[in-house]
């Protein structure tokens, strides 16, 4: 499951799903800006993913060192999953900003997706070392551990994301780390998060059925 998944990506489970900005970049003080800002106001509203790309090379013809637009320009090749066109600019954001986050944020998404989970926790653990309180980067950063089974540091950052955004999670998460809870051992925090599941969606079936067998689940097996 290694399609490139965006911002709303949270699904049933989180395997396989980084959160990746999209459609603009961020202000210095805030994840995202604007793009009407950039355009002329009298252009269309929904541009099409070419003539976005054509804006923003247009905007780097007058300004190279926008790393701003270069992260845009990198998040519309990914969605059209030119993934070597996008990397090439997320990288070229960073060189021009080495502590820009949400380019560390946006290649740690798109390493993720592709499989490149080594590169992936490496690109963001550091947007967390620039930005600790970085609520995305800790989300991601849990999806990573969560692939490669390292649930513990998986359950730490899916919690530090949860303190850190300041609002409820998605239920795909609380089942997420109900997962990593089972895998775990810890029958506990399995039925804890199952229920938190249950919770926020009163109709989910299988989150149901597996707190209604608890044991049941909780001898099921890591086959990832």
């Amino acid at each position: 499951m290694n399609r490139f998944k965006f911002v709303t990506l949270l699904s049933f489970l989180l395997i396989g799903c980084f959160t990746f900005l999209s459609g603009c970049g961020p202000k210095e003080d805030d994840d995202f800006f604007s793009d009407e800002a950039l355009f002329d106001k009298d252009a269309p509203k929904q541009l099409t993913a070419q003539e976005r790309i054509e804006q923003y090379k247009k905007i780097l013809e007058i300004d190279p060192a926008d790393y701003q637009i270069r992260n845009n320009l990198g998040v519309v090749y990914a969605q059209l999953n030119l993934f070597d066109e996008a990397v090439e600019q997320f990288k070229k954001s960073i060189e021009i900003k080495p502590d820009y986050t949400m380019a560390y944020l946006n290649i740690g998404a798109l390493y993720g997706n592709m499989g490149r989970l080594d590169d992936s926790i490496a690109a963001l653990q550091k947007a967390i070392e620039v930005k600790p309180d970085y609520a995305k980067a800790h989300q991601n950063l849990g999806v990573a551990y969560f692939q490669i089974k390292k649930y513990e540091k998986a359950l730490k950052e899916f919690s530090e994301f949860i303190e850190l955004s300041k609002q409820e999670a998605d239920e795909s998460l609380y089942f997420t780390m109900a997962e990593c809870a089972k895998f775990l051992g810890d029958k506990s925090f399995a039925e804890r998060y199952l229920k938190k599941v249950v919770e926020l969606n009163p109709n989910h079936q299988l989150a149901k059925k597996k707190l209604e067998d608890i044991d049941a689940y909780m001898a099921e097996k890591d086959n990832q």
